[in-house]
């Protein structure tokens, strides 16, 4: 079909006309006419078309760009520069910005129930404060009482006493010191375990004579008045191979769960009896760890307290905003705390006695070693016995509520459970059950108006995933938790406890994907020393690297970013090139600047986010997208899977991710991911330092463009690095990421300001990590609390 000419003019002069139009229209108008169909009229999505809500962190002018070049979808040049421009000025003021999202959908602060970590935390402070907590003692080894024995007496005669540093002992025929006998004698180490992790540890008790382990029980006075077999029924062995048959080593497994970030009392009882040789080892298992002796610096001949540790399952907090928060409430939570609250009720009515401060269950026996015997204990007066045990109630609940108790509530949480008729053990359990399934403990924000208190419990949450202490409980009642200086000055105290520590570290365990990088497996014939060992290493090598910064006096964000070394021991060393170090110990080796920059190139985040056998731009493009710079990626609209097998063998990586991500729906992201991903293609899938992929030298040149529209040239990993550590946004990132950790909600929620109030205060102490987590800490502790 053929145009006439006599109608040419007149589609010329409507062109015009329509031009026109379009330079008078809105950008609202042009959204909604061209884009609303697709997106929603308010960018909230439409199912089966773009079913994601429109919003996003793109400057105006990028997002500009990102229209003009690809919408309307299939139909880019019904829209030309100027359009574009209106279109993204209405869609970046109505609802794509972070403000205008704010202000269409005002953050408010969620009330949230204890999370999974918290719960297990307080209720450990909570059961602890009622015995003596010692400091955690010098990483060095375990306290050993060397005995001479006869018969059945294992403990005859104390012969040495010294400190053992590492539990693997091959004492032969022999004796293991001169004054003891080779054919009989004993051994009981002593002291504590110190755990970094939460999760489930195994241990591995070896032996061909007698063994018991005993791990996290209350021990009399932590002394040599430890009874074998009266003791062994009260405080029940976690591995008993106390009695021997035969020559042959015997090995038994158990398994337990751990609160990380503090320490248990731990002892090991050995004996010898005429079998003919004599040997003993202790092996455990830690979370991601691998089967190794234990030793110092895990030990320690420092006494410990028993912890109350919940070892009851619960389901996964709702992750769904990128951190773990208190917001969902199901059956199978309640039935969860239930369940807690019962083991924690019988382990309160276990160890009431020495609880609530009331004389042990059974006399001391036989004579001490170096003094007379106990005098005579005074006869048990029931009636001072109930009120004492009354009074330890009321104290619990009170603990468990952060507050003083009213004398309401001391009659309905404790005294009305108690009576003539009522064993005290059940009337305990009754009282320790709905204490713990109170919404005054479960939900920690409950009971009115914010007041002292209040702070105190906000301080103890946001800085150790627990309870107020002692200290914060005095300090609120004398009102001396009401100015940001007051509790900063506690919140500096509490950084210096071992929880604070501990909770750092989950912050680093998110912020650097650690449950993503659990499963790292390599192809074995590419990489045949890279295995389960190798992988254990790295991971702590990448924690001690993080401690290191941290704990410094300096605490700089910037050097995670941009130190040019690595933390080795002597393995990790071999694999990577390294120097090794004299010792068989994790010390800061360095390295060549223009190969290592800070936890971009380490290789445990470089192996995680890497295939099996090959380099994943993608995968480390995202990573360092989302979790380092700060950046919001949207769900991919469609999931394409990676098969190498599909490309030219001949291709370099970076080649095939090019090809598989060159659509313009794709682009939307990987141009993006992409410049980032290639910036570490030097990295292979291991970690290692490479110049060659496919016999092709390595391209690790990539144009980056910001969120605000400039285009920055990175050269690799040190060039990111320095645009990470000065880049404010990636700076905004770090301090949002640890606000959602530390406070379990958004910072908008506290005020519009809050997020650049607090920037600005990272800033000013020189990006100072430990100074960031007390002025969270103190931000959100005071707010709505009348000053």
């Amino acid at each position: 079909m053929t145009i006439s000419r006599f109608l040419i003019p007149f589609i010329l002069t409507a062109g015009l006309t329509l031009r026109a139009e379009d330079a008078a229209r809105t950008g609202e108008a042009i959204f909604k006419e061209m884009c609303a169909k697709c997106h929603g009229e308010k960018g909230e999505g439409v199912a089966d078309k773009h079913d994601e809500p429109l919003y996003g962190e793109r400057s105006i002018a990028s997002l500009a760009k990102l229209i003009d070049k690809t919408m309307p979808e299939d139909e880019e040049e019904k829209l030309d520069a100027e359009g574009s421009a209106k279109v993204a000025e209405y869609i970046f003021n109505a609802f794509y910005s972070p403000s205008a999202r704010e202000r269409n959908h005002p953050p408010r602060i969620d009330l949230a129930r204890l999370t999974n970590r918290q719960y297990r935390e307080s209720v450990a402070d909570l059961i602890g404060s009622f015995v003596e907590q010692q400091p955690p003692g010098p990483r060095t080894g375990l306290r050993a009482e060397y005995f001479e024995s006869e018969g059945m007496n294992k403990k005859k005669r104390p012969v040495l006493e010294m400190e053992d540093a590492v539990m693997d002992f091959n004492f032969g025929d022999g004796p293991p010191v001169d004054a003891c006998s080779a054919e009989q004698f004993s051994i009981a180490w002593q002291g504590s375990l110190i755990v970094e992790d939460t999760g489930f540890y195994e241990f591995r008790l070896s032996t061909p004579n007698g063994a018991r382990l005993y791990l996290n029980r209350d021990f009399r006075d932590g002394d040599r008045n430890f009874r074998d077999d009266t003791d062994a029924r009260r405080q029940p062995a976690l591995i008993d191979e106390w009695v021997s048959s035969g020559e042959k080593v015997r090995e038994h497994t158990e398994r337990v769960f751990l609160i990380g970030g503090r320490i248990y009392p731990l002892r090991l009882d050995y004996f010898k009896f005429k079998e003919k040789l004599g040997s003993v080892k202790l092996e455990w298992k830690a979370p991601h760890g691998v089967w190794e002796v234990l030793r110092a610096p895990h030990i320690s001949p420092a006494r410990a307290a028993r912890v109350t540790v919940v070892s009851t399952p619960f389901p996964p907090d709702d992750g769904s905003l990128g951190y773990e928060r208190g917001s969902a409430v199901s059956k199978s939570w309640h039935e969860a705390t239930t369940k807690a609250a019962v083991e924690t009720a019988g382990e309160v009515a276990d160890r009431l006695r020495l609880l609530a401060g009331l004389r042990d269950n059974e006399p001391r026996r036989g004579r001490r070693r170096d003094g007379p015997p106990p005098p005579p204990e005074p006869p048990v007066d029931p009636a001072a016995t109930a009120a004492k045990i009354k009074e330890f109630g009321h104290k619990l609940a009170g603990r468990a509520f952060r507050r003083p108790l009213t004398e309401d509530e001391k009659a309905i949480f404790v005294d009305r459970h108690f009576g003539d008729s009522i064993p005290v053990e059940v009337s305990v359990k009754r009282v320790v059950l709905l204490v713990l399934k109170s919404p005054r403990f479960l939900y920690p924000e409950t009971g009115g108006k914010p007041n002292d208190t209040t702070v105190a419990t906000r301080l103890a949450l946001h800085l150790w995933d627990s309870l107020p202490d002692a200290a914060l409980l005095e300090a609120a009642q004398k009102g001396e938790l009401r100015t940001p200086d007051q509790v900063r000055t506690h919140a500096a105290r509490m950084m210096a406890d071992p929880r604070a520590k501990a909770k750092l570290k989950e912050f680093f365990h998110q912020w650097l994907s650690f449950e993503e990088a659990e499963e790292i497996n390599k192809d074995r014939k590419a990489y045949p020393d890279f295995d389960e060992a190798l992988v254990a290493d790295l991971r702590h090598s990448l924690e001690s690297f993080v401690d290191e910064i941290v704990w410094s006096e300096a605490s700089d964000f910037r050097q995670l970013l941009l130190a040019d070394h690595l933390v080795l021991n002597p393995r990790l060393a071999k694999f990577y090139g390294a120097a090794a170090p004299a010792e068989d110990k994790f010390v800061p080796v360095k390295f060549d600047p223009a190969q290592r920059a800070g936890i971009f190139t380490h290789p445990y985040l470089l192996a995680a986010f890497a295939y099996h056998k090959s380099t994943s731009p993608i995968h480390r493009g995202v990573f360092l997208t989302r979790n380092i710079l700060g950046r919001f990626l949207k769900p991919p609209p469609m999931a394409i899977e990676f098969m190498d097998d599909k490309f030219d063998p001949s291709l370099t990586m970076r080649e095939k991710v090019t090809e598989l991500t060159k659509t313009a729906t794709c682009m939307a992201c990987h141009s993006t991911i992409n410049p980032l991903g290639f910036s570490l293609e030097n990295y292979d899938a291991v970690g290692r330092w490479r110049t060659t992929d496919q016999e092709k030298p390595v391209n690790a040149f990539s144009e980056y463009t910001t969120p605000e529209g400039e285009v920055i040239q990175l050269h690799g990993a040190r060039d990111l690095a320095r645009h990470a550590a000065d880049n404010r946004e990636a700076q905004r990132g770090f301090v949002r990421q640890m606000f959602h950790h530390a406070v379990k909600q958004t910072p908008a929620a506290y005020g519009p300001d809050t997020l650049t109030r607090l920037h600005e205060s990272f800033a000013k102490s020189g990006f100072h990590i430990r100074s960031l987590l007390t002025e969270i800490a103190t931000t959100a502790a005071l707010h709505g609390v009348a000053q």
